[in-house]
């Protein structure tokens, strides 16, 4: 049979079918016109090759097992793939665990709206790093490694949180940071002179901003007039998670979920 009918029957593509062949993985007849004739065989072959694609077996590993008879070098291939695929799954569910996390973040943050607070449990010490800390090459190798479990961050020292509730710019950092959980499941050594978030109690609200050097602290008013009416000043510094970046008129505003805490505690929530 002609190519054409080979890829109908089997599904496969004549590119690939002439990839497989090159290979010598198919063993098709020439004919005199230049053309190939494959045969039964060939197409036995190619649904064996298709099987083992399927389970993203790749050609190099299809042709030592075209090339030995020896069962121990089969299970080999077979084991290998097997342990790849386990490590992509983990990794899958992993990723589904940080994106079920932002979804949480959204759905209570957006839900609040910009000018509300909550008060919240938070589900376990969040570890922050800032200035100078980012120089050291210890730590940019720790965040090379786990940028992808870590969310910028955005700082306020709880000097001003407590301090008078004036209209005027403050000083912000930018960092970022992660659970001090998500460091042990990765059996991770600690960065040094990290900020501690403590676990407990906090304050939560919503900001909207274009500068991140600096910050209008009237829009600070609502957690910190939510923590004076309960008589809970702020024991630690902000805070935040990046929930959102919107562009409009060719600036950047940066939507911030920020929080400090009030109240130190032990209480670990259900983490996704």
């Amino acid at each position: 049979m002609q190519i054409n009918k080979l890829s109908k029957l089997s599904g496969v593509n004549p590119e690939t079918i002439r990839v497989y062949r090159k290979r010598n993985l198919l063993r098709p007849k020439k004919l005199d016109n230049g053309y190939y004739e494959y045969s039964p065989a060939d197409y036995i072959s190619l649904l064996y090759i298709r099987k083992l694609r399927g389970y993203s077996i790749g050609l190099e590993d299809i042709s030592t097992l075209y090339d030995t008879e020896d069962p121990d070098k089969i299970l080999k291939i077979i084991e290998k793939e097997q342990n790849y695929l386990s490590e992509q799954i983990a990794r899958l569910q992993e990723e589904q665990r940080y994106l079920e996390l932002e979804r949480i973040h959204i759905t209570e943050s957006f839900h609040t709206g910009f000018a509300g607070v909550q008060v919240m449990q938070s589900i376990d010490e969040k570890i922050d790093l800032y200035e100078p800390s980012f120089s050291s090459e210890e730590l940019l190798s720790f965040v090379q490694k786990y940028a992808h479990k870590m969310t910028p961050t955005l700082r306020v020292r709880k000097e001003i949180l407590n301090g008078p509730m004036e209209d005027r710019r403050i000083p912000v950092e930018m960092g970022f940071g992660t659970y001090r959980y998500v460091i042990n499941e990765a059996n991770a050594a600690m960065p040094k002179n990290y900020l501690s978030i403590p676990n407990g109690i906090h304050i939560s609200q919503m900001i909207r901003t274009s500068d991140l050097d600096s910050l209008q602290l009237s829009q600070l008013f609502p957690m910190m007039e939510c923590a004076r009416k309960n008589n809970t000043p702020f024991i630690s510094d902000t805070t935040g998670y990046l929930m959102h970046i919107e562009q409009k008129d060719g600036i950047f505003y940066y939507h911030f979920r920020i929080r400090a805490c009030i109240e130190k505690n032990e209480v670990i929530t259900a983490r996704p």
